[in-house]
């Protein structure tokens, strides 16, 4: 989650308990909504071949699944020499990637994890 989101978060926070105390609702800001508003503009859009791979990696980590891998493990398993039928399509996709595209999954990846440990 970026700074400026959790920025906005606590700002919400602390606007929503004073406006308890203050009748005049001329200036009334709804955080939730600017918040939201916000989110949606800081996430990269992925074109489909991108969430294919993302949807790998997430699944691969997903913590009630069987086996859950760490994200390098996540990461590591698609260059294994021996894939799986599914990794195989996911491996040929990320063939089809350009180093920015790559780049992109694996940062918002890496942003999915971190809000999983949030968690």
């Amino acid at each position: 989650m970026s700074e400026l989101i959790k920025r906005l978060k606590v700002e919400r926070i602390q606007v929503s308990s004073a406006v308890l105390n203050y009748s005049n609702f001329d200036y009334w800001v709804n955080w939730d909504d600017i918040v939201d508003i916000v989110e949606d503009y800081d996430q990269l859009q992925l074109n489909p071949s991108q969430q294919i791979v993302l949807d790998y990696l997430k699944d691969k980590c997903n913590l009630y699944s069987f086996i859950a891998y760490k994200p390098f493990e996540a990461i590591i398993r698609l260059s294994m020499l021996d894939p799986e039928k599914n990794e195989l399509r996911v491996t040929n996709t990320i063939d089809e990637l350009t180093y920015l595209q790559q780049s992109q999954v694996l940062e918002i990846f890496s942003r999915w994890a971190q809000e999983q440990e949030e968690e």
